[in-house]
């Protein structure tokens, strides 16, 4: 790649885009007017043409004189050429000028002189000359002209304000008034694409977004369904807690136990017939799951309470009778039932309850895991890891002034903010109906000479791509 500090010009024909979507044969006849008035010119004055793009020149010029007195005399000779003319068949040209670094790639162009150079030129009145500070200063007392100091002004896609001096209109009789905004937009958006290359992005790529959101989004599910069982943890009979359930159910048909009689009394009528007509051999989960609930009820109705004169007559150690009490002064009523029955049903049923990691590993575990076969999470995974990865691709235009016209208009047209200047770069927030519809983070944009490089989540620069080539002529 060749880099060198040059003075750099910058023509453009007024209205170009216009003629040739109204009479085509005007706008070639323009171009071939053009080339014998202005290559001349140019080569007299020892510039070098770095690339010509339609009706648009870009040339080098090793002196900053050359380059301003080769910019006056080209307006000075088109003033001339356009005296006989019919206003239609008019050549009027806006010149941009700036000293700074251009880097050049086989046919691209790329650098501060090339960027700052494109953009001063449509600051330029038609038939007029726009310069850039720096170049002024190297040419102020070394050349015959005179300019107007304009000042400070922001420069389209340019993150630094630049001070920039005019020379007025050599042929301000001739001006074409502006086309409207509208006009731009049917006719104006024709742009062809040089390539298009993807790049590896300055960070979050696809893996490691992946590596690090995986991880965290199932993280996130335990750790939100372990809270939920800290928060409706309680001290009933969970499902875990019940440790033989055909020993439970044999106390239970056993009528000469008299503390397990006492229980089943307590029970509804329908588990009672249940438990009576059940054969042992035939003990499932659901049955079991009836019976839990059913003695749940109990538990919260008090029923199984130490106060109570025939549970005071069951052979409880006194160790347990100690216990009891204890849970009596703390008015802890579901653990004083808990520790009675399971005295009575010793061995079928735990004392006290499970502790909450116990809870969650008996029965959270095999509820989130099975509800892991859900395609949802998946959808969910991808769709996440989708907007929070980058990726990122080079676009080269043909045309330099394609750049600022295409960027700004597809990023405004998907419905992104005004862009704010950070680190050298563009950035483009999205709107909240933007993150609803494509979970969009910020665009990051910056252009270089004839190329833009875009760096935002996969969902939005593929279709900020597909848009691209859709729209090219």
């Amino acid at each position: 790649m060749e880099r060198k500090l040059t003075a750099i010009m910058f023509t453009d024909i007024v209205g170009y885009s216009k003629i040739m979507s109204t009479n085509e044969k005007i706008g070639l006849e323009l171009l071939d007017s053009q080339s014998e008035l202005v290559l001349p010119i140019i080569k007299n004055f020892n510039g070098k043409i770095l690339k010509k793009m339609g009706d648009a020149f870009f040339v080098d010029f090793s002196s900053s004189i050359n380059a301003i007195e080769c910019s006056v005399e080209i307006q000075k000779a088109l003033k001339d050429y356009n005296f006989s003319k019919d206003s239609e068949k008019k050549l009027l040209l806006r010149i941009g000028l700036h000293i700074g670094d251009v880097f050049i790639k086989e046919d691209d162009l790329f650098g501060e002189g090339i960027n700052v150079a494109a953009r001063l030129e449509p600051l330029a009145e038609p038939g007029g000359i726009c310069m850039s500070q720096a170049f002024y200063d190297s040419v102020k007392v070394k050349s015959d002209f005179s300019a107007v100091r304009v000042g400070d002004v922001a420069l389209k896609n340019i993150l630094s304000k630049y001070t920039i001096y005019k020379i007025p209109s050599f042929y301000a009789e001739d001006y074409i008034e502006p086309i409207s905004d509208r006009e731009k937009d049917t006719f104006q958006i024709n742009y062809k694409i040089k390539n298009i290359k993807k790049l590896p992005p300055p960070s979050r790529s696809i893996l490691e977004t992946s590596s690090l959101l995986i991880p965290a989004y199932f993280g996130l599910i335990l750790i939100t369904a372990f809270l939920t069982f800290m928060i409706l943890d309680d001290d009933q009979i969970g499902k875990f807690e019940i440790t033989n359930s055909k020993s439970l159910i044999q106390e239970l048909k056993n009528p000469n136990n008299k503390a397990s009689s006492y229980i089943k009394n307590l029970l509804s009528a329908e588990t009672k017939n249940l438990i009576d007509t059940l054969n042992v051999k035939s003990i499932n989960d659901s049955i079991v799951r009836i019976i839990r609930k059913d003695m749940n009820k109990i538990l919260l109705n008090g029923d199984v309470d130490y106060d109570n004169e025939l549970i005071r007559t069951f052979n409880f150690s006194n160790t347990l009778k100690e216990k009891i009490k204890g849970y009596q002064l703390l008015n802890e009523p579901l653990i004083e039932g808990r520790l009675i029955l399971g005295q009575i049903f010793k061995g079928s049923i735990k004392e006290k309850p499970d502790g909450v990691i116990e809870t969650f590993i008996n029965s959270g575990l095999p509820i989130i895991i099975d509800n892991f076969k859900s395609p949802i999470h998946y959808v969910l995974l991808i769709l996440t890891i989708l907007t929070y990865s980058l990726t990122s691709i080079k676009i080269t235009f043909e045309d330099i002034r394609d750049v600022d016209k295409v960027l700004g208009y597809f990023v405004e047209q998907m419905g992104f903010k005004k862009p704010m200047y950070l680190d050298r770069q563009l950035i483009y927030k999205p709107t909240l109906l933007q993150v609803f519809l494509w979970g969009s983070s910020k665009i990051r944009a910056r252009v270089d000479g004839n190329a833009m490089y875009l760096i935002g989540n996969i969902a939005i620069i593929r279709k900020l791509e597909k848009m691209f080539k859709s729209y090219e002529v």
